[in-house]
């Protein structure tokens, strides 16, 4: 059975340390997180649409939440309605 590694210390002496865009994959030195001005918008827009999305979620299973416990308690709370 082989196993590969990642990186080895050859490919280090060829490319140097490097490490790679969170967008596109594209080598940049090794202390930075994006290649370019459009990669780094891209994920800014991404993580703004994450968040917004992850927040209508939260507000969607609160509403259910809040659906589900009227459910029950309203017949308690007026029984002349639901006899």
């Amino acid at each position: 059975m082989m196993v590969f590694q990642m990186s080895s210390r050859r490919d280090d002496a060829k490319w140097g340390p490097h490490s790679h865009c969170i967008v596109c994959g594209v080598a940049i030195p090794e202390n930075e997180k994006y290649c370019s001005k459009i990669c780094e918008a891209k994920y800014n827009q991404e993580t703004e649409r994450y968040k917004r999305q992850q927040k209508m979620s939260y507000i969607f299973i609160g509403i259910m939440g809040v659906l589900i416990v009227l459910m029950f308690l309203l017949p308690m709370l007026l029984p002349d309605l639901f006899a």
